[in-house]
């Protein structure tokens, strides 16, 4: 019989699996992210029904069981209920969950990313900071976590200072200017790339500092949006709701 495991974990995403059961996808700290079952958890009065909602931290038992693990048992540490009170907030904290599985794979362990993680969902959820804000400066961390640091100083091709438009280059994920636009270029205002600039400098407990129009910091979220997409080779499909 397969050893027991426990693990602490926070569920990404659920789909159903055959009649009565789940299927989950899980970050863990021992683990990495996994896939997991939950048998016969559907029910309203299912012992584990709580463990397969989106946000849920816990301790989980899990065994594996073939290509999946099978989770035996679940003690909730934190539901962050309040994430899914208000729509905007509950949108762009999917996209931090859906930024995090993107970001890492099956059974990659990263306590750095499972940390940033945690502490992303505490400042939205407890911290009552701007959560436009909060979510841009971690979509900043995932690049960095990726090896994608971002120059914000002056262009990289050419070198020189910020003058007029300002462009993504989407092959290389660096800013330019507009001398040095591509065909591949995504323009970005001058408003939204001085907040990203201006987060990239701030800690998670100044952001609440900055004053800016929640339009803005969405356009900054998109813009690192399509540049994850592009490193990866994936779709954020979260983006389109915020």
């Amino acid at each position: 019989m397969a050893e027991t495991q426990i693990i602490k974990g926070v569920v990404l995403s659920s789909c159903d699996y055959k009649e009565k059961d789940k299927l989950v996808e899980i970050f863990s700290l021992e683990l990495g992210k996994i896939t997991a079952v939950i048998k016969s958890c559907k029910a309203p009065n299912a012992k584990l029904k709580f463990a397969f909602q989106s946000f849920c931290f816990a301790e989980f038992s899990v065994i594996k069981n073939g290509k999946f693990y099978q989770i035996i048992d679940a003690k909730q540490i934190d539901s962050f209920f309040d994430l899914t009170l208000d729509l905007s907030t509950y949108y762009l904290s999917s996209l931090v969950l859906e930024l995090t599985s993107i970001s890492i794979d099956l059974e990659e362990q990263n306590p750095q990313l499972f940390l940033l993680l945690l502490n992303t969902l505490k400042h939205i959820c407890y911290d009552n900071m701007p959560v436009h804000l909060v979510t841009a400066k971690f979509c900043q961390d995932i690049l960095t976590m990726l090896g994608y640091k971002v120059d914000y100083s002056k262009c990289v091709s050419c070198g020189t200072q910020y003058l007029g438009k300002i462009f993504l280059n989407l092959d290389t994920g660096a800013f330019v200017c507009n001398n040095c636009e591509t065909e591949t270029s995504l323009q970005i205002s001058v408003q939204a790339f001085s907040l990203l600039k201006i987060i990239n400098q701030t800690s998670y407990d100044r952001l609440g500092t900055i004053k800016i129009a929640d339009s803005v910091a969405r356009e900054a979220i998109l813009v690192v949006c399509k540049n994850i997409e592009y490193r990866l080779l994936k779709v954020v499909r979260s983006a389109k709701f915020i």
